[in-house]
């Protein structure tokens, strides 16, 4: 029997995916626990319209995501934090707090994810930081300085 997967079922199939299943299997437990539907022709065309428009979506969103990083590439941020008189931070600058900044200063959006930093940032100075994702790399200049 053809069948629409409309839940993940690990090890047999994951969302929208169109498989044959043998009938019992189907009949007796995918579809009474409502994991698939049957694959009739007006159900196979609306999953494929909806594959074809999360395809789309991801598209823009990757050609989004490689045109912020480049617009970061060699950009810089600064953050104030709040330090001791030795230049030691009381709080470490980490990758989501990179993530902010550059969405409050530069309006880029870059997930901290991406953001490589090694160890957190513990004292104020001039850092280059690297940001990795889809294969590319680019690099960013963080700045911390005394609040």
């Amino acid at each position: 029997m053809k069948v629409i997967f409309i839940k993940d079922l690990k090890g047999v199939g994951y969302k929208n995916d169109i498989k044959d299943q043998p009938d019992g299997y189907a009949r007796n437990f995918l579809l009474p626990r409502g994991y698939v539907v049957p694959a009739t022709a007006e159900a196979i065309k609306k999953v494929e319209r909806a594959q074809n428009e999360i395809r789309v979506e991801k598209e823009v969103q990757t050609d989004l995501f490689k045109r912020n990083l480049e617009a970061i590439n060699g950009a810089g941020v600064t953050i104030k934090a709040k330090t001791n008189e030795k230049g030691h931070l009381f709080k470490a600058i980490h990758a989501k707090d990179i993530a902010d900044a550059l969405k409050k200063d530069l309006r880029i959006i870059i997930s901290s994810e991406y953001i490589k930093v090694v160890e957190p940032i513990k004292e104020t100075g001039t850092f280059t930081i690297g940001v990795e994702a889809l294969g590319m790399k680019e690099s960013i200049t963080v700045n911390i300085i005394k609040a």
